[in-house]
């Protein structure tokens, strides 16, 4: 089996075991899923555990024996290096505080929180970044390879980040003092104005594994799979290593969707591309930063699963995981902008 057939099977023995897990679970168990639950600890659940790791580190043992093709994307300046530190130094606070005040953990994450609306700014300054990204875009000349594609998904990021931060705050419902709508009211779980607490347990699946996988795993195949025909023509779209090191904090706060085989795989997938990223540093303090990343990410998760029972709602970790989400896609529509370049050069 050469090295590209074994990045594709190991992607699919990852998606058969999801698949697997689902079906099995709810046959034998009735449970589904996308839901919201405190960790188990029964052997079967010890048992799920090793297997996605298993599969994570497959997937990523894989595209570590692909050479780096994209060695542009393939380090971490120094100031990018300093902000990484902040946003971990920032993880490292909130996982103290879970430590000491588990309350004072839940007040900082509520309704209306500092950290509430910081996700909401980060996604609403990732919108303007992309709508930035889309000015350039725009003036590349019309025949340039892959230019209406780019201009496309751009306009979708632009209205996704739009679309997350208004419901991040859900519409500003709150501030305006306007009431849910009856109808909306009897299916929001919360009784608000958004749309993601139709389905909250489906949209957080989605959410932190899909940014997961974005975040932290696509950075790795832009570094060693950009020559291959479907990577080629979105390369320049794909996020770098430079934003995975200011995402990765957001793989500790997954206290409470543990459980979901996509979610607990986002955070094996990510653990190791840390590892990855580490051991092909050519920077000493390129490779400091991701030791010590893989150290935070480790670390904290296991003091989330450990003290996650003191918190007051199994879900406070969740506006925490979603802060640094935010963050991690502010730096990647940011990066867009400064570091797209012209579309021809790529």
């Amino acid at each position: 089996m050469n090295r590209s057939t074994a990045v594709i099977v190991a992607a699919a023995v990852l998606l058969a075991l999801f698949a697997g897990l689902a079906i099995y679970e709810f046959a034998a168990f009735g449970w589904h899923f996308a839901r919201e639950e405190v960790p188990g600890t029964s052997a079967w659940h010890w048992l799920r555990t090793l297997l996605i790791a298993l599969a994570s580190l497959g997937l990523v043992t894989s595209l570590s024996r692909m050479p780096i093709v994209e060695r542009s994307s393939a380090q971490v300046g120094g100031r990018a290096t300093l902000l990484a530190y902040g946003i971990a130094l920032l993880a490292v606070g909130a996982t103290l505080v879970l430590v000491a005040d588990p309350r004072l953990y839940q007040r900082m994450s509520a309704e209306d929180s500092a950290i509430e609306w910081s996700t909401a700014l980060s996604l609403f300054l990732a919108c303007g970044f992309m709508v930035l990204r889309q000015r350039q875009l725009m003036r590349e000349p019309i025949g340039t390879p892959w230019r209406w594609l780019h201009v496309l998904l751009g306009l979708g990021f632009i209205a996704l980040f739009f679309l997350m931060g208004m419901e991040e705050v859900s519409w500003f419902q709150r501030q305006i003092g306007f009431a849910t709508p009856a109808s909306v009211a009897a299916e929001n779980w919360q009784g608000e104005f958004n749309l993601h607490n139709l389905q909250t347990d489906i949209t957080e699946l989605a959410l932190y594994s899909a940014t997961g996988v974005f975040l932290m795993l696509l950075p790795l195949v832009r570094e060693r799979l950009a020559t291959w025909p479907l990577v080629v023509p979105l390369l320049p779209l794909l996020p770098d290593r430079t934003v995975a090191a200011l995402s990765a904090p957001m793989l500790v706060f997954t206290y409470s969707h543990w459980d979901l085989p996509p979610v607990q795989a986002a955070f094996w997938t990510g653990l190791f591309a840390c590892l990855l990223f580490a051991r092909s540093s050519g920077a000493r303090g390129e490779r400091l930063l991701w030791s010590l990343l893989v150290a935070l990410v480790a670390i904290g998760q296991i003091i989330h699963l450990a003290l996650g029972h003191t918190m007051l709602a199994i879900y406070d970790s969740s506006e925490y995981r979603e802060l640094f989400i935010a963050i991690g896609l502010a730096a990647y529509a940011f990066r867009q902008w400064r570091t797209g370049g012209r579309l021809t050069q790529t």
